[in-house]
Formats: C-alpha cells, sequence, structure tokens
C-alpha cells in the first residue's frame, strides 16, 4: 500500500523540520499566557523557571529544525520520536487533570500556572503522534475509499435522528413531564470514564490492527474481573434510598425495602415453606434466584449484595461479545468499559439519587443482562437460522419473559427485523416463527400452568399486578391500584375503550414515553456540566434536568447522533440487517414502557445501554479509519449470515435437546422451588400459647389477651428489624405501615409465615432483634400494622406492655 501512495515515509521525510519550527513557535504562547497571567510577584521564581524552561523548548526546536533541514532523521529515531510523542501527549494530560481535579482547591494554584505549559506540551504531543505516525507507516488517503459505503449510510441515519432530535425540540414531546408516570433519566457515564474507554478502546484496536500474532483472548475475562472489582470497591453503606433504608441498628446492615424488599421477602417465604406467601409473584425467575442466593448464603446481606453483583458483572461482557460480533473487539472493550463505568457511577451516587444497580434487589439490572443474552443468542439464530439455533433462541427468550413480562414486546420487533433478514419470504419466516414459538411456550408453560391452577386464568403475574397498567389509563386515578377490581374489571378493556375514547391523548403519551425512554438513553453519554472534582461530590445535574439545553449540550447531543449514526451505518455495513438486532430490542422495549405509560431512570435502565452502545461502535470507526490511512488493515468484518438452510428436525442433536430441556426446566424453577421446604411455621394456636407460657407467663392471661377482637399469635421469620426514635419513619413517597412516621419510639419489622405481618414493639432501647431470627409475636391490629406486646425470639422474652391492658385499635 505505502508504494502505491504519493504520501511515503520518505515523502514526508522534508516536512520534519517545519514540525520542529512549528513547536518551536508555539511555545511563545504559554510564554505570553504566563505574562498576563496577574502575580503579585511578576518576576517570581516559579515563573522565571516557566519561562526559561519555555525559552528552552524554543531554542531545542530551533536547533532541531535547522539540523534536520540539513540531514533527515535516522530511520532508527522515528519510532522512538513516535513512542516519545505519545509519552508526552498521555503525561501531559494526565497531569492536566490531576492539578485541575484531584485537589481542585489545594492545587488550583499550580494549575493556574502549570496550565499553559502543559497545554503546549499536550499540543506538541498530539502533533508529534501525527507525523511521526504517519513517517513510521505512511499516508494513505485512498484507504479510506473502502469505507465510503458506510459514511454514506451513516448520512442517511444521522439525518433520521438529527430529525427526531428536531421534532422533540419543536414539540417538546418527549421531554415535556407526562401526567402519569415520570422521572428523570438514569445516571451518566462522567466526561473522564467516558475518554478513558475510548482511549483504552483505540489501545485495543491499535492492538488488532498492528499484532499479526494469534493470542488467547484475555479480553473477556479482564473485562469481567474489573467490573467485579469495581463494584466491589463501592461499599455496601452507599445503599441509603429508596430500596435500602439506612444502615441502622439493630442489625447495622443493609436490608433490603419497597420493590427490593417485596422481591427478598417472597424469596425467602419459599425458605420457609410459605411459598410466596400464597400469592403469584412477579418476576418469578429472579425471586427464584434471590431464594437460591439465601440458601447459599443465608441473612449476610453483605455476601448476597456480592454475590449478586458478581452475577450481573456479566452484563459487560455480554456487551463485549454482541459489540465484538457486530463490530470489532476493540469496541466490544468500549461499550463494556462504559457500561462498568456507568454502572459505578450509579453506585456511588446511591445514597444521593434515585438509582437502580447491581447490588439492588431489583429486576432491572437482571432483564438488561437477560436482554443482552437474549440479543447475542438471537444473533446466532439470525445468523444460522436452522433449526437447532431457532429452537435455542425461543426457550432463551421464555426465560427472559419469567425476568419481566413487558420483554413480550421485544418478540414483536425482533421478528419485524427478522422478516428482512429471511428477505421477506413468508414462509421461511413463518415456519421460524413457529419454531421459535415451541420452545418459548414450553419453558413458559410450567409458571402458566402455575398460576392457572391457582387463579383459574393463564397469567404471568398476580391480577393485582394488572392494577397499574389500569390506572395508567385514565385521566385522575393513575398509579392508583383500588381502581382496579381482579374480578370485575378489566385490563385490556380500559385500554381499548379509553384508547377509543381518547386516541389522541394515547398517541401523546405513548409517544412522549417512547421517547424519554430513547432520550434517557441518549442522556447516558455525558454532557457539559461542571465538574466539581475526582474526590468531590458529584454533581447530579441529570435529577433536575427540564427538557431544555444550552447551545453546547445541543450541539454535544447532535456530534453524539452523528456518530451514532456512524455507529448504525458501521453496523449494517458489517452485518446487515443483523447489526440492527439491539436497536430492535431497544424498540420493542420502548414500545412497552409506552404502552405501560412508564419510563425514566430505572425503567429504561434494561435497554438504555443502547445510545453508548453504538456511540462505541461509531468511535472506533472513526478511530479504525485513521488506522486505515496510517496503513492499518481494519477492514469491515462483520457478521457474514449463512446461506439458509430449510428448517428440518433432523438437524436437531441430543445435545441440543439436553439444552433445550435444561431451558425448560429453568422455566419451571419458580413452580419446583414452592416443594423445595416444608412449611416450617405450622404450630396450632395452642401450641403457640403453651410455648409462650414456658417463658414464665400465665396461660390463663394470653388466652384472655388473646380473647379480644384486635389480639393476635403468630409464629414466623423477623424481617428487616429497624429502630426509629420518635417522630422518626422511612423517608419515602409511600412508606410501609411500620416504617412511617410514628409519634413514639420502636423498633419495626417484617414477621412472616403463610402470610406477612407488618410489626412494632414500642421500646427506647435498641434491642437485639435478628435478622431472619424465629419469633413468637403477641400482638395488637392497629390500623394497617399490629403492635407487638410481648416478642419471643432468640430465646428470650420481651415485653411493650403487661398482657392486662386491652388492645387499642
Amino acid at each position: 500500500m505505502a508504494s502505491n501512495s504519493k504520501f511515503t515515509s520518505s515523502a514526508l521525510e522534508r516536512f520534519t523540520p517545519w514540525l520542529f519550527f512549528a513547536a518551536a513557535f508555539q511555545s511563545l504562547l504559554p510564554a505570553a499566557a504566563l505574562a498576563l497571567t496577574p502575580a503579585e510577584n511578576f518576576f517570581s521564581a516559579a515563573r522565571l523557571a516557566l519561562w526559561g524552561f519555555l525559552l528552552l523548548c524554543f531554542l531545542s526546536g530551533l536547533f532541531a529544525a535547522q539540523t534536520l533541514r540539513r540531514k533527515n532523521l535516522p530511520d532508527g529515531m522515528k519510532l522512538p520520536a513516535l513512542i516519545l510523542s505519545a509519552l508526552l501527549f498521555l503525561a501531559s494530560g494526565l497531569i492536566l487533570f490531576l492539578l485541575r481535579y484531584a485537589q481542585p482547591a489545594a492545587w488550583l494554584p499550580y494549575y493556574q500556572r502549570l496550565a499553559p505549559l502543559l497545554w503546549y506540551l499536550w499540543a506538541a504531543g498530539a502533533q508529534g503522534i501525527i507525523f511521526f505516525a504517519a513517517l513510521n507507516f505512511g499516508f494513505h488517503p485512498q484507504a479510506l475509499a473502502a469505507l465510503r459505503p458506510v459514511y454514506r449510510s451513516a448520512a442517511f441515519a444521522f439525518a433520521v435522528l438529527l430529525a427526531v432530535f428536531l421534532f422533540v425540540a419543536l414539540t417538546k414531546i418527549g421531554v415535556t413531564p407526562d401526567s402519569a408516570y415520570w422521572g428523570e433519566p438514569g445516571a451518566p457515564i462522567l466526561g473522564w470514564h467516558f475518554a478513558l474507554s475510548i482511549l483504552i478502546g483505540f489501545a485495543a484496536l491499535l492492538s488488532e490492527n498492528f499484532s499479526a500474532a494469534r493470542r488467547i483472548n484475555l479480553q473477556p475475562v479482564l473485562l469481567y474481573i474489573a467490573a467485579v472489582i469495581l463494584w466491589l470497591s463501592v461499599p455496601v453503606s452507599v445503599l441509603q434510598n429508596s430500596f435500602y433504608a439506612p444502615i441502622s441498628p439493630p442489625t447495622n446492615m443493609p436490608l433490603p425495602y419497597s420493590d427490593a424488599g417485596f422481591y427478598d421477602y417472597l424469596a425467602q417465604s419459599l425458605l420457609i415453606g410459605a411459598d410466596y406467601l400464597g400469592n403469584i409473584p412477579p418476576r418469578p425467575l429472579y425471586v427464584t434466584f434471590l431464594a437460591a442466593l439465601h440458601l447459599l448464603f443465608g441473612q449476610n446481606y453483605a455476601v448476597l449484595i456480592a454475590a449478586q453483583t458478581c452475577v450481573l458483572a456479566l452484563f459487560p461482557v455480554s456487551l463485549y461479545f454482541l459489540a465484538k460480533k457486530i463490530h470489532t473487539p476493540a469496541a466490544g472493550v468500549t461499550v463494556a468499559l462504559f457500561a462498568i463505568f456507568r454502572e459505578w457511577t450509579a453506585l456511588s451516587i446511591s445514597s444521593s439519587a434515585r438509582v437502580a444497580n447491581s447490588k439492588i434487589f431489583t429486576t432491572d439490572f437482571p432483564t438488561a443482562l437477560a436482554l443482552t443474552c437474549f440479543t447475542l443468542i438471537a444473533l446466532w439464530w439470525l445468523k444460522r437460522r436452522d433449526a437447532k439455533s431457532t429452537l435455542i433462541a425461543g426457550g432463551a427468550f421464555g426465560l427472559t419473559l419469567l425476568f419481566r413480562t413487558q420483554s413480550l414486546f421485544v418478540l414483536f420487533s425482533v421478528f419485524a427485523l427478522a422478516w428482512f433478514v429471511y428477505e421477506r419470504k413468508f414462509k421461511a419466516w413463518f415456519l421460524a416463527g413457529a419454531l421459535f414459538a415451541l420452545p418459548m411456550i414450553l419453558v413458559v408453560a410450567p409458571w402458566l400452568t402455575h398460576n392457572y391452577l391457582m387463579t383459574g386464568k393463564f397469567t404471568f403475574d398476580d391480577p393485582k399486578q394488572m392494577a397499574v397498567i389500569y390506572g395508567q389509563y385514565s385521566f385522575d386515578e393513575n398509579l392508583n391500584i383500588r381502581a382496579f377490581d381482579p374480578e370485575t374489571s378489566s385490563v385490556g378493556g380500559r385500554m381499548v375503550s379509553f384508547t377509543l375514547q381518547n386516541p389522541g391523548v394515547v398517541a401523546n403519551f405513548a409517544a412522549a414515553h417512547f421517547l424519554n425512554t430513547e432520550i434517557g438513553s441518549l442522556l447516558a453519554l455525558p454532557l457539559i456540566e461542571p465538574f466539581n472534582g475526582l474526590f468531590e461530590p458529584l454533581n447530579l445535574y441529570w435529577l433536575t434536568w427540564n427538557g431544555s439545553l444550552g447551545w453546547r449540550n445541543a450541539a454535544l447531543l447532535i456530534f453524539y447522533l452523528a456518530v451514532i449514526a456512524l455507529g448504525l451505518a458501521a453496523a449494517w455495513r458489517r452485518a446487515a440487517w443483523l447489526g440492527l438486532l439491539p436497536l430492535a430490542v431497544n424498540v420493542g422495549y420502548a414500545l412497552s414502557n409506552a404502552v405501560a405509560r412508564f419510563s425514566s431512570w430505572r425503567y429504561n435502565l434494561p435497554v438504555d445501554w443502547l445510545a453508548y452502545f453504538y456511540f462505541a461502535l461509531g468511535a472506533l470507526e472513526l478511530l479504525g479509519g485513521a488506522t486505515l490511512l496510517l496503513g492499518g488493515f481494519f477492514a469491515p468484518v462483520g457478521i457474514t449470515p449463512q446461506e439458509p438452510r430449510p428448517l428440518h428436525l433432523r438437524q436437531i442433536r441430543p445435545r441440543h435437546l439436553i439444552l433445550l430441556a435444561g431451558l425448560i426446566l429453568a422455566g419451571a424453577l419458580p413452580w419446583l422451588a414452592k416443594g423445595y421446604a416444608a412449611p416450617r411455621y405450622t404450630a396450632h394456636e395452642d401450641e403457640l400459647i403453651r410455648r409462650a407460657a414456658s417463658f414464665g407467663y400465665n396461660e390463663q392471661e394470653i388466652r384472655a389477651f388473646l380473647s379480644q377482637p384486635e389480639a393476635n399469635i403468630a409464629e414466623g421469620l423477623i424481617l428487616y428489624p429497624r429502630m426509629y426514635r420518635r417522630d422518626e419513619g422511612m423517608a419515602s413517597a409511600h412508606p410501609w405501615a411500620v416504617y412511617q412516621t410514628l409519634n413514639y419510639p420502636r423498633l419495626a419489622f417484617l414477621l412472616i409465615n403463610s402470610r406477612r405481618y407488618d410489626v412494632v414493639f414500642p421500646t427506647k432501647e435498641i434491642l437485639p432483634f435478628q435478622q431472619g431470627a424465629d419469633a413468637i409475636a403477641l400482638t395488637c391490629k392497629t390500623g394497617d400494622y399490629y403492635v407487638a406486646r410481648l416478642l419471643l425470639t432468640d430465646g428470650r422474652a420481651y415485653q411493650s406492655a403487661a398482657l392486662t391492658e386491652p388492645c387499642r385499635p
């Protein structure tokens, strides 16, 4: 290639002196900036030293330029010059960053004085990299001809994205809050994490381009280890938000709350034989996963959280393989680092903002992992298009539905894409769909059968869960679950009737939530906002974002859209329709948000990786083009779809049936788990009374207490004990009954057996109630919760008042 280029190394030699002339005279700019910097002592020792160094740079540049006019740079010095330029560029940039942000208050004076010099060295290093790279490898602009189809496709994709951007800017649909549920975007990638990820990705690209040696690919292993180390490095003490209350006595450990607590105590019910407390749990596969963690690690929540984190650290690895298959390993490294650093940020701000992250017991992050794994499997299926891959893909999607039912919408968008992959041949597409549906149905059939036996209806979730969607299709009952009657109300009927009566309203809020989901994905990329320092509290600018943008951030988002468009084009040119599979998954899930009338923060999390995924592809496409200029072999390899073969069952081997059986077994686990443990709390009232009396209490007195209508005796498992002083409680919009603010001090906890009891124990002392301990409680019903008069646990008795005192409702 070099011999056909007029920009060969020998041709570039004559420009070498001009590089040093430029560097010499550029040193006058920082010298002037130093002169204009105010100071008490204009001729201070520090300023004179900096001027002296810049004078040395000026003279050295002139000397080198004059020398190189007489003779060429020796061949043995060309590569070291490139390496030294790169080191100068990296070192000066790193020092600039650390001086400005490591200790802003203490080091700001040093930054102000050294910045002109460091910016000069940084620019000189950048110029040296460009020139000496060309000098070493030649300059080959004709090589970019291979990428012209990519750039033409990128222009079309950018026009579409820009049109959507302008539509949102003009109509405000997607940024104007809906009257139903609306929240803030999720946590973004920090700017310096963003730059570091791209830099490491570029280094990986250079390694691919200029190293022909075959080697074991350790990238996914290293990325997994990095994710585990970084995520676990954030202490669990940060979990003080709506899903984890502040760590408090008597347990002094992070205990789940809200949705996280709901999934957790349903999981614990399996281990005491209470079987989801007699209900149909939502997200059954995740609840079963939590039950398995409790079976392995008991009530040690620090270990439980670490175990879940280690599993969810596979998420960036799955993104790595997805980007690698569609584009390059370097793109995989970049997008995986984006995911790792973004999650690190989300963990770090857990005490300050609403987040769903890898340490919280909710299904948002697991669903993201499930969807990326399904996307990988679907990529394999649509590449091969044979019977075995179709069967496995259908079974995998069935498991995804058991993580979050709304993923069903993804099926529609994926099969819309598959229509084009199958070259619009209806018969082949239809047969593939039928074969895909068979294992999917087999995987979900055990759970649907279980629910039918409980309710008489084939349903994924408890019908009460549909109450939320029912309330969304109204003007004034949003999120009002009391508006739904499982016996008489029809969610589908409500949605259809409300849509027919108010088509404009439904179209508006559906478009708003769909676009808000996509905008949230775009805002995962960093904006130009103040950064206080490496060790200072983060600027949580996205929490107060009102949909408006300054001109700088508007220009930045348009730049992001251009790079994303390039990423889409690169995926299209390398893998055709398969390269758009992540987009199809995202669109399907965003449609489910639109229909459910939910979006923002954790509701976007399962698919809000799309923007930084295609941005990584676009960024590496640009950088790959740069390596082509220097003689690299960046080539559009991508995925080559295999020639489709007619679907025949003989393509299926016994090992594929075994794998499919494993998927079906996994789908049956939520039902099979119900039979794992025998019921633990089966004692009758008389036996409980006798056991209570064994602690020294009068049996007749206990019976007299229980004769009151509001009195109750129950045995169960103590969960989430928390101590509150007077007028203290959980700072959340809808606190559980026992964690709401009350006008007396108490220990609050849940007691579960075959049902859930919300219990408070009035006390001024911090009593050693243990998480997961067995207990017998004599209580009085008071509104939505129970007040414990007597609690027997861990071989001790705790009494809040005399049993002879009557219960007060």
